[in-house]
């Protein structure tokens, strides 16, 4: 299956991006598409969070374990397939790069 994904920026009315993506690919592989696309560096800390309808977070994928102590899973975007938590036509997702 091959999912679509519309991207575009709160920053820059612009910037609008369209992915054809693989299910089976990660989110890392989507978060390079991204970063190659908007000529921003890889090496940076970033995340996606799968959101409700209203944009709240309700999972955090990130670029890298960062040892906290909690209960919650961590998803890893180099090991997490799309699909394993894109399950929705529309699923909204929220990529924030740059922390800093």
């Amino acid at each position: 299956m091959v999912y679509k994904f519309f991207v575009g920026s709160e920053e820059s009315e612009n910037f609008k991006l369209e992915i054809l993506i693989d299910a089976a690919d990660t989110f890392m592989r989507l978060r390079n598409t991204i970063l190659d696309a908007a000529g921003y560096s890889k090496d940076q800390m970033d995340s996606f969070f799968i959101c409700d309808e209203d944009w709240n977070n309700e999972k955090e994928i990130t670029y890298m374990d960062m040892g906290t102590d909690s209960d919650e899973d961590i998803w890893l975007m180099e090991d997490t397939p799309l699909e394993e938590l894109v399950e929705d036509e529309g699923q909204k997702l929220k990529f924030v790069f740059d922390y800093m």
